[in-house]
């Protein structure tokens, strides 16, 4: 099964990707921050992963349909 990613970008909106670039250098490395094409606005953005634990079931089902 693939893997997703939940991110939240840099305007607030949440999805999820199922690549996350250049994830495995961690944070300290680069920064928590990728750039990645939001669906919603459609834009390059910064985006960052999303804290699941802080999200409604409604939210992060939301988030998985977007991709």
């Amino acid at each position: 099964m693939e893997r997703r990613t939940v991110v939240r970008c840099a305007e607030g909106h949440l999805f999820s990707t199922s690549t996350f670039p250049m994830q495995n250098l961690g944070a300290g490395r680069l920064g928590p921050g990728r750039l990645i094409r939001c669906p919603q606005c459609g834009r390059l953005r910064s985006a960052v992963p999303a804290d699941v634990s802080a999200l409604s079931e409604g939210q992060l089902a939301r988030a998985l349909r977007l991709a």
